[in-house]
């Protein structure tokens, strides 16, 4: 049975994984499990910026994510962007320790040691939906 599209929020809220697909550089898939944020039909991710999914945006924007759980599931087909102010890089970076309740010591840096405040080595990727699917 289709979910509502009020319900997409609340199940991207409680999941905790998407599928990440970027176009590599000979045109094949690349993909890669990855935590995720969602607000207002946009999706927010966190990653190395010097990360093949990050070189293969720069490439080329298009996208798609699939998060799923039983037979409940959202797919969205969009573009990319990297967020480029300080104040939203902080503000998503946050937003992603919160949901995954992670541990940041003094210097900002995560229990692997990956310092996510520093935007010379991490981006927040925004993906903007051209298409979702959801059931």
């Amino acid at each position: 049975m289709p979910k509502k599209q009020g319900e997409v929020q609340n199940f991207m809220d409680r999941e905790k994984l998407a599928s990440f697909s970027t176009v590599g550089l000979h045109n094949e898939p690349h993909v890669v499990p990855m935590f995720f944020t969602y607000e207002n039909g946009k999706v927010y991710l966190q990653t190395g910026r010097d990360s093949v999914k990050v070189r293969n945006l720069m490439r080329n924007d298009n996208v798609a994510i699939a998060v799923y759980c039983g037979e409940e599931a959202v797919v969205i087909g969009g573009k990319v962007r990297v967020v480029v102010t300080e104040e939203e890089f902080v503000r998503r970076t946050q937003e992603h320790i919160d949901k995954y309740h992670l541990k940041i010591d003094e210097q900002g840096r995560d229990s692997l040691g990956i310092p996510l405040f520093d935007k010379k080595v991490r981006c927040v990727i925004e993906v903007t939906p051209r298409r979702i699917t959801f059931w």
